[in-house]
This record gives structure tokens, sequence and C-alpha cells, in this order.
């Protein structure tokens, strides 16, 4: 009987040193905090659209800026600079880094304008604001988006050109140049869409 008493204390020992050192050689630190976490940016640009075919498209970063942070587009390399230039019509993922690795990305499209559309978007921006444009809605219309300019063509035309009824920009500005009258009923003209 001592012998069997003698096993099972012996096993008893060698269960309970063994939970010990399992116990002991365990590593309770906690993980370094994740420097990632909680980091997100607004990122806000500016761009130009690619205009009559060629890749002359832009992006230049605006937020976020600094040494620590780097950029890319799509599956290009990380660079410093925030500028992209020479861009095809098209999405391009716009990705921000920092010094820590941390990321986020935001999808930026860069459109494809006819050279005429181009040139009465920038008379509408130049004119039309803040009344029809950067979220002004007077009378209903808002210039904001390409589809709203391509589909109230015959109104801007009446309205900046022909001043009918009464002339746009309203009174007391001052009429279009003829020049930019004229950037107008040549988009018009040659088709009154974004391609043209």
């Amino acid at each position: 009987m001592l012998k069997t008493k003698y096993v099972i204390t012996a096993s008893l020992q060698i269960m309970l040193l063994s939970f010990f050192i399992t116990a002991c050689s365990k590593k309770d630190t906690t993980p370094p905090p994740d420097p990632c976490l909680g980091v997100n940016y607004t990122i806000d640009y500016f761009k130009t659209e690619s205009v009559g075919g060629a890749n002359n498209g832009t992006i230049a970063i605006n937020y976020p800026v600094g040494d620590t942070i780097s950029y890319k587009l799509n599956n290009g390399t990380f660079q410093a600079s925030r500028n992209f230039t020479n861009l095809a019509p098209g999405n391009y993922i716009l990705i921000v880094k920092n010094q820590n690795n941390c990321t986020d990305t935001i999808t930026i499209p860069i459109f494809a304008y006819g050279p005429k559309y181009a040139l009465v978007r920038s008379v509408i921006a130049g004119y039309c604001g803040p009344c029809h444009y950067s979220g002004g809605n007077t009378g209903g219309k808002n210039f904001d988006a390409d589809a709203s300019i391509v589909a109230n063509w015959d109104r801007i035309k009446a309205r900046a050109v022909d001043n009918l009824p009464s002339q746009m920009p309203a009174l007391p500005n001052a009429q279009l140049t003829t020049v930019d009258k004229q950037k107008i009923t040549d988009w018009v003209n040659a088709g009154h869409r974004i391609s043209d």
C-alpha cells in the first residue's frame, strides 16, 4: 500500500510542478497599444479634370500635409509630394500614410471634359456662385453637378447669353463678357455635352 501512496504523491507532485512552471513562465505583459487606433483623416483635395482627351487631370492634397505624411495613387509607390499630374480620366484611390504606417483612403474621380465644356464649367464657376454654384440653389437651379449643367444648357444660354427673360448674372451685376458668352454659344452649338 505504501508504494501506491508514493506513486500518487509523485504523480501529484509532477502535475503541480508542471503547472507552476507553466504558470510562472507565462508572459502576462500587455501588448503595446495600436498606434493606428483612432487615426483617420478627413482628406481634403483639389482636382482638375482631364480635358480634350489628354491625360492632363491633376490632384493636389490640401490635408493632411507634413513631413511625416506620404501619398500614393492606386498601386503606385508612396511619395512625399502631395501633387499628382498627367492623370487620365478614371477613378483613383488615394492612400495617405503617416510615420506609423497608419493609412486612410479616399476615391477621387477624374472626369473627361471636352475643351468647350471645360470652358463653360469655368465660366459657371466664376459667374454663377453663390446663387447657383457651391451649394447655391436660387430659383431651384444648382450647377455643382455636371449633369445639371448639361440638362439646363438651354436655360444657361437663354439667361447668360441672350439675357431672356432677364440677364444672368442678375442686376446689378454686369453681364458676361462677349468672350464668355461665346464660350457658352460654342459649347451649345457643338452639342452641349460634357464631351464637347
